[in-house]
């Protein structure tokens, strides 16, 4: 059996005529699917948080501050060029086979890695984990643009964004706790089996295309005419070409390139920031660092609904907005003295739910947004190559630059964070700045869905 066709999404069958069945299929399939993939999107994300946590116990057990760095942006490179890869991918393939594949392959690799001491096959192992990584987000919104029609897909990828949330506040809480109580090695190792389960669940639960079940496509069934227009347009190749030769839609993944390097530097290094800065231990640490991904699970829960109601549908404007809300929570964050840890938790609070936000549209909803939907991981693979190379850059910067501060006072090694302070918060005001012209962009869109309106009707 040829493998890659194994993957690819299965060959529309006769339309079902019984409404009521189609009723309950999409009913099913919908929320089904959409709790598969949040319960196994945030697996995908314990999965590569680990390490964020387990900083200071590696540098103890004998890997530099550099090393790390390098181990972190190995992964997210892997991850940067594999989502963009994926994403043009998950548009021709099943996503019930292609995601619970990745999630099944990032648990072997750690389980691998419960068992690894050493730089350089961490290094490769934690590479290949990033691979593994990236069959999981831009296939996952795939799968919401296929099952659900284009007004509701804001609203959805904002449901669907509180995996990564779960995600996180699981990795600094439950795996701290496994680092204090059996060693480092336990947080890779113990999640690792946990997800070689929840990866045949994901597979169970969840569904290719509604054609693949003779089923009609999410605007159809939803009366959305100017987008079943436009699906019928063009042919998914030539969506795909739209994407790459569509300006904004670049200025969105450079937009993302920031907002990737502000937010995994904070959930790669404000554990170890408030260790050595403000002398929390590891659970402290932890703790405060909970409120992040806690905050932002709400903020992009709510995200579809902010933006529609209290912002007229004008996404553009909303993560403008909520930019600015995410630079006054990591300014306060970084400027607030040590010994105030209350504090550093409503700060962290802030900058999550703005995060939380910012990470639905400049994510990939304002490219998807731009785009047909028969290109929406190709959209959503565009923002994640440039995102993650962000991601990648700040690991490998903020390593050096930690390497670069530190210091020997009696005795005692200790790091300088204010220039690692100063690229956190440049890379954040950057990405409000790259946003602008987006609001521009989306009024000449809805323009030309007018007159495709009028031209239809």
């Amino acid at each position: 059996m040829n493998l890659f066709k194994w993957f690819l999404t299965g060959e529309a069958k006769p339309r079902i005529q019984d409404p009521e069945q189609v009723k309950k299929m999409y009913t099913r399939a919908r929320w089904q699917g959409m709790t598969a993939m949040i319960l196994g999107y945030g697996m995908y994300y314990v999965m590569k948080m680990t390490l964020g946590v387990a900083k200071k116990p590696m540098i103890q057990a004998g890997f530099s501050a550099t090393e790390l760095g390098q181990i972190g942006a190995g992964l997210l490179i892997a991850y940067a060029f594999g989502k963009c890869f994926h994403g043009f991918l998950g548009d021709r393939c099943s996503v019930k086979k292609l995601v619970p594949i990745g999630l099944l392959g990032s648990a072997i690799v750690n389980v691998i890695l419960g068992f690894t001491p050493y730089f350089w096959a961490f290094m490769v192992l934690w590479f290949v984990n990033g691979w593994f990584q990236s069959m999981g987000s831009a296939p996952c919104i795939v799968g919401i643009t296929q099952w659900f029609p284009k007004s509701q897909v804001a609203t959805q990828y904002g449901v669907f964004s509180i995996a990564h949330y779960l995600g996180e506040g699981a990795t600094f809480i439950f795996s701290a706790m496994l680092i204090v109580k059996f060693g480092w090695e336990s947080a890779f190792l113990y999640p690792g089996l946990a997800c070689l389960i929840i990866a045949f669940i994901m597979y169970k639960f969840m569904f290719d295309r509604p054609e693949a079940y003779g089923l009609p496509t999410a605007n159809e069934y939803n009366g959305e005419v100017v987008e079943v227009v436009k699906e019928k347009q063009k042919t998914t190749k030539e969506a795909q070409i739209e994407v790459i030769k569509n300006p904004y839609v670049w200025l969105v993944a450079l937009s993302a390139t920031c907002m990737g390097i502000a937010r995994y530097s904070i959930s790669s290094w404000g554990v170890i920031y408030l260790q050595e800065v403000k002398a929390y231990d590891l659970v402290a640490a932890g703790s405060v660092l909970a409120i992040t991904p806690l905050m932002g699970g709400i903020g992009s829960f709510a995200s579809g609904f902010i933006s529609d109601k209290i912002f007229k549908s004008n996404h553009a404007l909303t993560t403008i907005f909520f930019g600015l809300v995410m630079l006054g929570g990591l300014v306060g964050f970084c400027l607030n003295p040590a010994g105030h840890q209350m504090l550093d938790t409503v700060f962290m609070a802030i900058f999550g739910f703005g995060l939380g936000v910012i990470l639905c549209f400049v994510g990939g909803m304002l490219a998807v947004d731009l785009c047909s939907q028969k290109a929406a991981g190709a959209a959503m693979g565009v923002v994640g190559l440039l995102a993650y190379a962000g991601a990648a850059v700040q690991d490998v910067l903020n390593g050096m630059l930690m390497d670069a501060s530190k210091l020997m006072i009696n005795g005692k090694i200790v790091y300088n964070f204010d220039n690692i302070k100063m690229f956190w918060i440049g890379s954040v005001i950057l990405m409000i700045v790259l946003l602008v012209p987006i609001l521009w962009a989306k009024k000449a869109q809805a323009k030309k869905d007018a007159e495709l309106l009028n031209t239809a009707g």
